[in-house]
């Protein structure tokens, strides 16, 4: 029987071994590090290739073959309120319906309208106190039968109707005149200042009847 061998250093053996659970625990975390780096790439890759979702302005209408977010609705532009135009104004006439009294300070042929100054008439013991009150002295005005006032100087245009009727003073008896004739005696009469003024019947904003009134005292 042989005897054991006395070359082998005491102790090789567990310094094979302990070296060998080194070796391991190295594989081991090399191994761990791999992975850990694997997974992280995987990840970044998963991250990367994912498709983004864009998200269609409120407003716009989605592109051919993309389903709108539904997460947010869109919403259609308001319409604007209309306003409604206002109502054309319509122009009041220069003179209600009814007899007006008046000086006429232009007759208008070619235009068929004349240009008035409204006044105020008094006749009789109203002509001799508003004569006074306007100044007149009470000797002059006593004998005085109309008096015509005239506080305010607004000019007035008037259209003529078709049918106007035009009665003269001092006509009585004589042939029947035209329109133009008619009115031109009126203009004339008319430039006598102070000696007629002129009752207007007015309808629908138009003169229909023009009757010539004295402003002084018949002789």
């Amino acid at each position: 029987m042989s005897a054991p061998t006395l070359d082998t250093p005491p102790g090789s053996q567990t310094g094979t071994s302990a070296g060998q659970r080194r070796r391991r625990k190295q594989l081991v975390l090399v191994a761990s590090a791999l992975m850990v780096v694997a997974i992280a790439v995987g990840t970044s890759l998963a991250v990367a290739t994912r498709p983004v979702k864009h998200q269609t302005p409120a407003g716009q209408p989605a592109a051919a073959g993309q389903q709108p977010d539904q997460g947010s609705a869109v919403q259609p532009p308001a319409k604007p309120e209309s306003t409604p135009a206002p109502a054309a104004a319509t122009a009041a006439p220069a003179l209600e319906n009814g007899d007006h009294d008046a000086y006429i300070t232009k007759v208008d042929r070619a235009g068929n309208r004349i240009v008035v100054d409204v006044v105020q008439v008094f006749h009789d013991d109203k002509a001799v106190q508003a004569a006074v009150a306007d100044g007149k002295a009470p000797s002059d005005a006593k004998y005085l039968t109309t008096w015509v006032r005239n506080e305010n100087p607004r000019l007035r245009t008037l259209p003529l109707a078709g049918n106007l009727v035009v009665q003269l003073r001092g006509t009585c008896g004589e042939p029947a005149k035209d329109r133009d004739a008619l009115l031109t005696k009126l203009a004339a009469n008319a430039r006598l200042d102070g000696t007629y003024y002129y009752t207007l019947t007015v309808a629908d904003g138009r003169v229909r009847r023009i009757q010539e009134q004295l402003a002084v005292n018949a002789c």
